[in-house]
């Protein structure tokens, strides 16, 4: 960026995608989704203006919590080198005028703010009035970031503008005499995208070819079935993954780790993370109904119903959260046994049970360990610091459950049925207890990632006993 002398006394700045690199209106949208009545409401309050819903937004979702949204760095920089210049920096904006009085209480360096009301929305060729009206004849600088500021460039001396958009950099550039170009920061690329799906994630999704493996009836046929299966329930999962990060962006940006999401951070923005959220849904639906039978499209869509209900409601409820959590990982079980036509062994529905509760448990555990020392309370959790003891034992407690029902399978008549030397298989037992033990180790110490499966990929333990896992069936069968 090239800097030029300044021969302007006042610096207006835009906030929605110019100084955040989010946008306020949206931000108070998914404030609501959480609220059916309050959403429907705002749909109607737009028939109004933007004005009126703006003014609706602002009584029924509040003011987000400004300190802890993502800001453009050298929006910043550029702000603070003209403070300190004597330039007069004031916030031009198109939320409401409260909010933008809210933005001026947090970054005192901004001298004085303009915004909309009830009935004005400070926008454009309305904007630019405004602007012209407060600088008293005096010369000013504009930095914005869309279409609707050109307006007020034209009116301005010094012309600033953050984005990579074609169309307005060759406008500026052909326009303006003096003009600056400000780097938004990191380009949003196919990694971001993958990161926002969670693809990484799909490996718990390999959980829909255990009750076919388990009952040694595995063709070509089946394969395809399950494997369909798996790419359906693949995008169904992404599509609900990108709406718990709508919905938990505040809690997420009180994260150490969760604030550098893509959309967190805002290298995402809230239209693009719904519209992604949308094609993925409409994606994963059709390819349900086209290639899977009726008895997998309804656990998929039992599937959706309870994930949704944890994403909006559920993950606050202390307990219930980790039964959800624990229900959704054996819904992949019935739906692969569905998609098999295999019977689901009670066996089997009475390990996972157990098993999967555990790392529900283990999953919570770790998020309190790793926030013990910063924060008394778990944000968009119904836990606090004072819980993990009892989620320790609770998860342990699982755990032992879980190769409790195992060891009684082993023993049972399904077992001698379906290996030649049942003997070998009590070997299982010890090799995943180590897991659990292993794992849960590794929580106690805050060395766990957010997701148990992820960071116990990432261990050497899970390969041997793999291994071991896969050696014994076959040695057994």
């Amino acid at each position: 960026m090239i800097e030029r002398k300044k021969t302007y006394s006042l610096l207006y700045v835009d906030l929605d995608g110019t100084f955040l690199k989010t946008d306020i209106l949206w931000e108070q949208l998914i404030i609501l989704l959480r609220s059916p009545i309050r959403f429907m409401g705002a749909l109607f309050s737009f028939m109004k203006g933007k004005a009126a819903f703006k003014a609706y937004c602002l009584t029924n979702a509040g003011i987000p919590d400004i300190s802890i949204l993502p800001i453009h760095d050298e929006v910043l920089r550029i702000i603070s080198d003209h403070h300190t210049q004597g330039v007069k920096i004031i916030l031009a904006t198109a939320s409401m005028h409260e909010i933008a009085l809210e933005v001026k209480r947090i970054y005192p360096i901004i001298d004085d703010c303009i915004g909309s009301s009830s009935l004005i929305n400070m926008k454009g060729k309305v904007k630019a009035i405004a602007i012209v009206e407060h600088a008293l004849g005096r010369e000013f600088a504009y930095i914005g970031n869309d279409h609707a500021d050109i307006p007020i460039w034209d009116k301005a001396h010094e012309v600033m503008y953050v984005g990579a958009s074609p169309s307005i950099t060759s406008h500026i550039m052909r326009s303006y005499s003096t003009a600056t170009i400000i780097d938004p920061g990191k380009k949003t690329g196919i990694i971001e995208y993958i990161h926002l799906m969670r693809l990484y994630q799909w490996v718990k999704n390999t959980l829909v070819f255990i009750p076919a493996l388990l009952a040694h009836m595995m063709n070509i046929e089946i394969f395809t079935s399950l494997t369909l299966t798996f790419i359906v329930f693949g995008l169904l999962a992404s599509s609900v993954y990108v709406m718990n990060d709508l919905l938990d962006l505040h809690s997420d940006r009180m994260h150490p780790r969760k604030k550098y999401r893509p959309m967190a951070s805002g290298q995402i923005t809230i239209p693009v993370g719904i519209a992604l959220y949308a094609f993925l849904l409409i994606i994963s639906v059709l390819s349900a109904f086209i290639f899977l039978p009726f008895n997998v499209i309804f656990v998929l869509a039992i599937y959706f119903a309870v994930t949704s209900f944890y994403s909006m409601y559920g993950k606050k409820i202390a307990i219930l959260d980790v039964m959800l959590l624990a229900g959704l990982y054996t819904l992949r079980l019935i739906a692969g046994a569905q998609a098999a036509n295999v019977v689901l062994s009670e066996w089997l529905m009475g390990f996972s049970m157990f098993f999967f509760l555990s790392l529900a448990f283990v999953k919570r555990y770790s998020e309190l360990i790793a926030q013990k020392d910063e924060l008394d309370q778990l944000p968009g959790r119904g836990y606090g610091t004072k819980d993990s003891i009892m989620l320790l034992t609770a998860g342990l407690s699982s755990a032992m459950l879980s190769i409790m029902v195992l060891a009684l399978y082993i023993n049972s008549d399904a077992v001698r049925k379906l290996y030649e030397f049942p003997a070998y298989i009590w070997l299982i037992c010890p090799a995943i207890l180590t897991w659990l033990l292993q794992m849960w180790l590794i929580a106690h110490r805050g060395r766990m990632n957010d997701d148990p499966i992820i960071s116990m990929a990432k261990t050497p333990v899970t390969y041997f006993v793999l291994t071991v896992i896969i050696f014994t069936i076959w040695f057994a069968t």
